[in-house]
């Protein structure tokens, strides 16, 4: 009889700590799942911020354009958006062509900073530049001892600075001269979208007043 109930007491006392046991492994799961699904409920569940649609390629907020002198033959100058090239050359031009397959229209944000920087491989003075700077620029000279950069601020006078080509942009009154073998640069925020005619101002050459060559458009689009 005392083996008896001392085996009942044995098994009760078993029983007891096989459910303690199989609470704390519920506790420990239900804790576990309760924590994994937190978790997985944290990465699926969309979020609350705004996103930010990213500026396209095409309204980048810095423009790279090339002079390239004779790019349609002699006189035919162009400005050349470097990235469009792809190799290729483009067809002779004459006098009687139409506009350029040379494609150099731009498209920028309107309300945000946007900064050029134009390159002239051209070495010819077709200009001697006088007036007061349209807006801040500067003019980086090739040198010996590397580059050496001119700042100009707006207002400033200019006398006679020899150039072979223009940024101009007639509806905003910019006209940033450009000296031969330099880079230029300028940074500037259009206010106003809409669409704007670029071009060259100096006289060099028939490419001087051609679409696609020493012009082309800048779309200023609304942000």
């Amino acid at each position: 009889m005392r083996h008896s109930r001392a085996s009942k007491k044995t098994r009760a006392g078993s029983r007891k700590l096989l459910i303690a046991g199989l609470f704390v492994i519920v506790l420990i799961v239900g804790v576990t799942m309760g924590w994994l699904g937190a978790s997985l409920l944290t990465k699926t569940t969309p979020p609350t911020t705004t996103q930010i649609t990213p500026i396209p390629i095409s309204a980048a907020r810095v423009i790279n354009l090339d002079v390239i002198p004779d790019w349609g033959g002699p006189g035919y100058d162009a400005y050349v958006i470097p990235s469009r090239i792809n190799g290729t050359a483009p067809e002779p031009a004459t006098n009687s062509t139409g506009s350029g397959t040379n494609g150099n229209n731009i498209t920028v944000p309107a309300g945000i900073s946007v900064t050029f920087v134009i390159t002239n491989l051209d070495t010819a003075v077709n200009l001697n530049f006088s007036g007061q700077a349209s807006t801040d620029f500067t003019i980086y000279n090739d040198t010996a001892k590397g580059y050496v950069a001119l700042h100009y601020t707006k207002g400033q006078t200019i006398s006679a600075l020899a150039v072979g080509h223009t940024f101009t942009i007639p509806g905003l009154n910019i006209n940033i001269p450009i000296p031969p073998d330099t880079v230029v640069t300028f940074t500037y925020t259009f206010s106003a979208p809409g669409i704007y005619e670029y071009l060259c101002d100096a006289p060099c050459g028939p490419g001087m007043g051609l679409m696609g060559y020493m012009v082309g458009y800048l779309t200023v689009a609304s942000p």
